[in-house]
């Protein structure tokens, strides 16, 4: 079975935001560098470590999943820890939520475990079920 890639979200998007970020930053870090002011300095550093928090906390969802034999990768973004390799036979399931105020609409996520996606529109819905179909046949075969 060769291995297969589905984009719930880009990827491109979810790394050009960690890399703003990043980049923001950086560029604090170095003024505060240039201007030796050790205040500038640790704000960089809290807010660096509030990016990789953020990054790496349940609010943000893997947005690559590549199917193959050896398993399921879940792709978060290149500051995200919890980029992972799981398990094909790792249960799963298509969960929905309510979001947005004061016009509620749903919102579908894949969860494979304790792993979350980006929250999707029901737009990219038939994609999900895509998956989910590959993940069945998959099953069938181990």
């Amino acid at each position: 079975m060769p291995s297969e890639i589905f984009v719930l979200k880009s990827l491109l998007i979810q790394n050009t935001i960690m890399a703003i970020g990043l980049g923001v930053i950086l560029v604090l870090l170095f003024l505060g560098i240039k201007k030796k002011n050790i205040k500038q300095i640790i704000v960089s550093f809290v807010w660096a470590g509030l990016g990789l928090w953020f990054f790496n906390s349940s609010m943000w969802g893997f947005s690559t999943v590549t199917i193959a034999r050896q398993g399921i990768k879940l792709q978060y973004g290149f500051l995200s820890f919890k980029n992972t390799v799981i398990p094909v036979n790792t249960p799963w399931e298509i969960k929905t939520e309510n979001a947005g105020f004061p016009k509620y609409r749903k919102l579908y996520v894949l969860k494979f475990g304790d792993h979350k996606s980006m929250r999707l529109s029901a737009i990219e819905y038939p994609r999900l079920k895509q998956i989910t179909e590959i993940l069945k046949n998959t099953a069938i075969r181990q």
